[in-house]
């Protein structure tokens, strides 16, 4: 059996991973300002105007001169012009403005199942915690109104940083960020990424030498390219899988 360095360092992805939300905020929100959404068009329209926007403007637009809000306000547009063609710009800018907003606080995120156990059990072991996130500028106060913004180190983004997972260069900058608060070297060997994506989280950590582990939220779906020993489908059984790994013998 291969001998496993204890982790001296653990970081998580949000979205998907400790943090869930939901499209039925597009309905509500619009249904507020007189624009129903079919559901089912709704979720392809959201995938389809990500993915564009992704390619179009990477980083929500950091480096194409947009800037996050107006990424997000595009895609609320071209979301809702996909079931409701000739409505005003105006009025889509006020869906957006609620939606910008919502997405902003716990209104419209919500912790997973386990989480506060999870982080709860990984700072008494006194791990370093951090954040590893494709995200924009709101995420600081998206971990401070969720109640768990105090568990981590540092929350690193990929919009403040620059550069996106699964580039190895962010997870180099959480190994930078731990270095600078705690003045203690960590090896990549010595790290694992927690995350729901499997080639900006599991495949980006990888590359960057971590160890990863891949959260699948009660999915179905079968990961074959990753080793089953990495991939868990809730909170709960992650934390009884990193109790034998820092409370076994090691």
């Amino acid at each position: 059996m291969i001998k496993i360095i204890r982790p001296r360092l653990i970081t998580f992805d949000v979205t998907g991973t400790l943090l869930m939300t939901k499209l039925e905020d597009y309905v509500e929100i619009g249904s507020q300002h007189g624009l129903p959404l079919d559901r089912r068009k709704l979720a392809r329209s959201f995938k389809n105007s990500f993915h564009r926007l992704s390619l179009e403007h990477p980083v929500y637009g950091k480096h194409t001169g947009i800037g996050w809000e107006n990424w997000w306000r595009q895609l609320v547009h071209s979301v809702f012009k996909d079931q409701h063609k000739y409505i005003s710009d105006a009025t889509l800018d006020k869906v957006a403005n609620s939606l910008i907003r919502c997405y902003g606080t716990s209104m419209c995120w919500h912790k997973y199942p386990g989480t506060i156990e999870l982080l709860d059990y990984l700072r008494k072991k006194e791990l370093i915690l951090g954040v590893i996130s494709n995200f924009d500028e709101r995420l600081e106060a998206i971990l401070e109104d969720t109640r768990i913004r105090s568990y981590f180190s540092f929350v690193l983004t990929s919009y403040d940083f620059g550069v996106e997972k699964p580039d190895t260069l962010i997870f180099d900058e959480a190994l930078r960020l731990t270095k600078k608060r705690h003045s203690i070297d960590i090896s990549p060997q010595q790290a694992i990424h927690i995350g729901d994506s499997v080639s900006n989280d599991y495949i980006g950590a990888k590359d960057a030498k971590w160890n990863a582990i891949l959260i699948q939220h009660d999915n179905d779906g079968n990961q074959k390219e990753i080793p089953a020993e990495d991939v868990f489908r809730n909170l709960r059984d992650l934390r009884v899988h990193l109790s034998t790994l820092l409370d076994g013998n090691m």
